[in-house]
């Protein structure tokens, strides 16, 4: 039992000396130098803040449109046929042309009948206008030799006095000449000429078909005035003035027109949720087509005293850095317009160095360089290829 005590203690003690000179042993080794990682160095760019007058522009994009289309509506009845012109989508035509006519030959009868009555009333007349009214006579008379079927009734002679007048009321005669002209007038409405050079952009009716008043025959467009409907938003819209001088350009044919505001709409388009801008193209030789895509550039105000900067570089609306030393400051500036990609400013002092970059996590007094600053020692003032060079030849 003493042999085992003693086999205990001693194995007891060969673990403690074993400890100890562990713990001796390890307070001869020198501790590693903890080194602590390079602080990254922040790099921003920068320009001087420099104020200017800056004439600004609208790009916007739009559809060219026919300044003037027709439609063409029949006011009568009757089988229609058509003109000097090919009732064909496409087909051009001249002005004064006859585009289309509707059978007339019931209505220039009716017409003639109702001229025929009108002679015979006045001739009938004229015997009671000599004896009566014998100072207008004459002008009665020869009015009465000029007329004819065949032809347009002119005016009625002027009558010199109420009694005249009233008698030719009463005799009917007003009643009868109105209804002529009217018949005048409906009869002119077979045939349609065409009011402008242009060509038929579509065609409902085809030749040869019976028509009744309202019938859409087709729709013609005139050649040689075009219109560009373009989508603005609503607070580029107070930018425009009616009149100013425009900028067509179309990628697909590399073409440029010039233009004109005419019009600016007055309420919101549903369907962009913008306002429309109409812009006149001036004709300049080249051809374009009703519905081709252009992009204009309309002049906007000029700006006074205002500076362009990226508009990702703003912060809340109206916030911006710039770098004093070697510190960014938070400063607030006043935003004048703001256009996708740019913003027009001012409201800092000239020479500040503006931040014109976003940049991500930064905070105000947080220390910073200038972006040419990156590749120059700041300790030495040597850059960095030259202390590379350096270091190379020392070690050689």
């Amino acid at each position: 039992m003493k042999k085992r005590q003693i086999i205990i203690v001693i194995a007891v003690g060969i673990v403690l000396a074993s400890y100890g000179l562990s713990e001796y042993l390890g307070t001869l080794k020198e501790e590693p130098e903890i080194r602590k990682p390079p602080q990254a160095k922040k790099y921003v760019t920068t320009t001087p803040v420099k104020y200017n007058d800056l004439k600004t522009d609208v790009i916007t994009y739009g559809r060219v449109e026919n300044a003037q289309v027709l439609d063409l509506i029949s006011e009568v009845s009757g089988r229609m046929t058509r003109g000097n012109v090919k009732l064909k989508a496409g087909e051009s035509f001249n002005k004064g042309q006859l585009i289309y006519k509707v059978d007339d030959e019931e209505a220039s009868l009716n017409l003639k009948s109702q001229k025929s009555n009108f002679l015979r009333d006045l001739a009938g007349i004229l015997p009671d206008l000599k004896i009566d009214f014998s100072e207008n006579y004459d002008r009665w008379q020869q009015y009465f030799d000029g007329l004819s079927i065949n032809k347009s009734f002119p005016d009625l002679p002027e009558t010199k006095t109420s009694k005249e007048k009233t008698f030719l009321a009463t005799k009917g005669i007003y009643s009868s000449y109105y209804s002529i002209k009217s018949a005048e007038v409906r009869l002119s409405k077979h045939k349609y000429f065409a009011p402008f050079s242009g060509s038929i952009m579509e065609v409902a009716m085809q030749s040869g078909s019976y028509v009744n008043p309202g019938t859409r025959i087709g729709k013609i467009l005139r050649s040689g005035i075009y219109e560009m409907k373009a989508a603005v938003e609503t607070r580029d819209i107070p930018w425009i003035q009616v009149g100013s001088e425009v900028e067509i350009y179309s990628k697909e044919s590399q073409q440029y027109w010039k233009g004109e505001v005419t019009r600016i709409s007055d309420y919101v388009n549903q369907n962009t949720q913008s306002v429309d801008v109409f812009v006149s193209i001036f004709p300049n030789g080249q051809k374009i087509y009703d519905g081709q895509f252009f992009q204009a550039a309309i002049p906007a105000r000029t700006v006074k005293n205002g500076m362009i900067m990226p508009r990702n570089a703003i912060y809340n609306g109206n916030e911006v850095f710039v770098l004093k030393d070697t510190l960014l400051k938070k400063k607030r500036i006043n935003v004048i317009r703001l256009s996708e990609e740019d913003a027009i400013f001012n409201g800092l002092d000239s020479g500040e160095e503006l931040v014109i970059e976003p940049l991500l996590g930064a905070y105000n007094n947080m220390k910073a360089f200038k972006r040419e600053q990156e590749d120059i020692n700041l300790e030495t003032g040597e850059s960095k290829d030259v202390q590379l060079s350096a270091d190379q030849a020392s070690t050689n």
